[in-house]
């Protein structure tokens, strides 16, 4: 891919004396938009960036792209990662590198790091398994246990993924050092050194590559329901302080999940509120459990409306119909 094939953040339409004047659906659409085509941008240049003759800067661009949708509109970023389509196991190393960096630009907010480490640390998700692009996928669509030449590739992509990313050009120690150490634990038990105090970007692109992974579908396996997924991350005793992080941007019913109301009805999470117990939802079934014909959107935080519990996968809404959640 050609650098100026990657869309311009400077360029983006929805800067904010044209959002004044967008009715909100059209700029949620159109966000959403965002998301999918630079999953479709990213691609080419992830799956061969040896041959990309504009690799640093379409890296650059598509992690400022990252920032600014997540700043612009959090919840649509992570109903992008938390909503399970068809597509996600075929595209998982694309759509996985860019829902983590969606996670470490939030993870930044929250910390109060600066548009300086944000950016090496989104830039570091986006490139962190580098070396193991389509090892990835190929993983997420096999049933069978790894192969010795495929667990000695996992073990080295830390590595390997960091001397790619020096043979192409860059230079910033922030970004270098996170993607080398992304699996070392403060522990020890990390990979492939075995470093017991890990760079600080280094340990949250680790918290965050294993909430995204474990949230992930793969073949013979739904992705984990969030709380589990949140659990199993405190597990590991050396994720508590950005897991944390983690589970408070992303709330006990995050933008993207199915769950049970009160009434009986199933939702669809749409946006956060300041009552974890009541998001913002569209439903998806009537009390009886029989599927709408049309989406409906409710009102956040109704008191009716209180989520009970996460709902089985058995109701969704086709990708199309995603695109217009935001309405």
């Amino acid at each position: 891919m050609q650098a100026a094939t990657m869309p311009s953040v400077a360029s983006d339409p929805l800067l904010p004396s044209q959002q004044e004047v967008q009715p909100p659906s059209t700029a949620a659409c159109h966000r959403w938009a965002l998301w999918q085509e630079l999953a479709d941008e990213l691609a080419p240049v992830l799956q061969d960036p040896l041959g990309c003759s504009g690799f640093l800067h379409d890296i650059r661009v598509a992690a400022s792209q990252v920032m600014q949708l997540t700043r612009q509109d959090p919840d649509i970023g992570i109903f992008h990662m938390v909503h399970a389509t068809d597509d996600k196991v075929h595209r998982y190393s694309v759509l996985h590198a860019m829902h983590v960096a969606m996670l470490m630009a939030l993870v930044g907010l929250r910390k109060d790091w600066g548009d300086a480490r944000t950016l090496s640390g989104v830039q570091a998700a986006l490139t962190m398994n580098l070396s193991i692009t389509e090892l990835q996928t190929e993983l997420a669509l096999q049933t069978s246990p790894l192969t010795d030449a495929q667990q000695a590739a996992i073990h080295a992509h830390p590595l390997a993924s960091w001397q790619m990313l020096r043979q192409l050009g860059v230079t910033d120690e922030d970004w270098l050092i996170a993607v080398a150490q992304h699996h070392e634990q403060a522990d020890g038990s990390g990979y492939p050194q075995g470093l017991n105090q890990p760079h600080q970007l280094a340990d949250a692109l680790r918290t965050c590559d294993v909430f995204g992974a474990k949230i992930s579908p793969r073949a013979g396996r739904t992705g984990l329901l969030t709380p589990r997924a949140a659990a199993e991350i405190f597990r590991q005793r050396s994720a508590g302080y950005f897991g944390a992080t983690i589970i408070r941007e992303l709330g006990l019913y995050p933008p993207g999940c199915l769950v049970a109301l009160y009434t009986g009805e199933q939702a669809v999470v749409v946006r956060r509120s300041v009552d974890p117990s009541a998001p913002d939802v569209v439903l998806l079934s009537d009390r009886q459990g029989a599927p709408l014909a049309e989406l409906v959107r409710c009102p956040e935080c109704a008191t009716e409306l209180e989520v009970t519990a996460l709902a089985p996968p058995t109701l969704g809404i086709a990708p199309a119909e995603a695109e217009d959640w935001g309405q």
